[in-house]
């Protein structure tokens, strides 16, 4: 029978223990696989950096490519945090500022995604159905945010090569900002999405970044 102390159940004490450890467990893989690439970094690696053996991040996660997966959903649950009052009011526009601000404040994940995405051009890396289908669904998403938008990209392209457009961008200005932190990622985004009409420069926020060449 489980006890119960103020009304909490004890067996809570465990699991959240559990959800720590595993939590634990993504970051420094996160620093692992940032640094030294998938193939590169191992469970050891992670492993050595926690002071644990290889079967405690196994008793979690189960092989390397289960932690790989939970690595990268860790990601995108950051991204979805930071833009979520922008999905909510259905802001195509801000929901990306965000993604890019947050990007921007978490290096870590940033470089994580970076060596993830360029090893998983490889067919047989265990992550390349995950960028794949990453790729189609968040052209998806940026493409019927536009549309509910009434937004109608110039010279007959469609929203979606509008989103293939964004997204490029938004890889691109992240591989700038690891090579040289002090260029303006989040500036320079806005230059891209008021050069294409999708953010008027009245929208922009006051305490946005300078965008790249502007004056301080």
């Amino acid at each position: 029978m489980t006890e119960h102390v103020d009304g909490v159940s004890a067996t809570r004490g465990p699991y959240r223990a559990g959800r720590a450890r595993r939590q634990e467990i993504i970051r420094a893989a996160t620093e692992v696989f940032a640094r030294e690439g998938y193939r590169g970094g191992s469970l050891r690696d992670v492993a050595r950096s926690l002071e644990v053996t290889p079967g405690a991040i196994l008793h979690h996660f189960g092989s390397k490519e289960q932690l790989l997966v939970a690595v990268l959903a860790d990601r995108d649950e950051h991204s979805r945090t930071a833009a979520a009052r922008y999905f909510e009011s259905h802001d195509t526009a801000g929901s990306l500022r965000a993604i890019v601000a947050d990007n921007a404040s978490r290096p870590g994940l940033m470089r994580l995604f970076t060596t993830l995405a360029a090893e998983a051009v490889s067919p047989d890396h265990p992550a390349h159905d995950f960028f794949t289908e990453r790729y189609l669904r968040l052209t998806g998403f940026i493409a019927e945010g536009l549309d509910r938008e009434n937004f109608h990209a110039p010279d007959g392209a469609s929203n979606r090569d509008v989103a293939a457009l964004v997204l490029a961008t938004m890889d691109g200005l992240q591989l700038q900002w690891l090579m040289r932190p002090q260029f303006s990622m989040t500036g320079a985004f806005d230059v891209m999405l008021t050069a294409h009409g999708l953010l008027p420069c009245r929208m922009r926020e006051p305490e946005q970044a300078p965008a790249m060449g502007e004056a301080r």
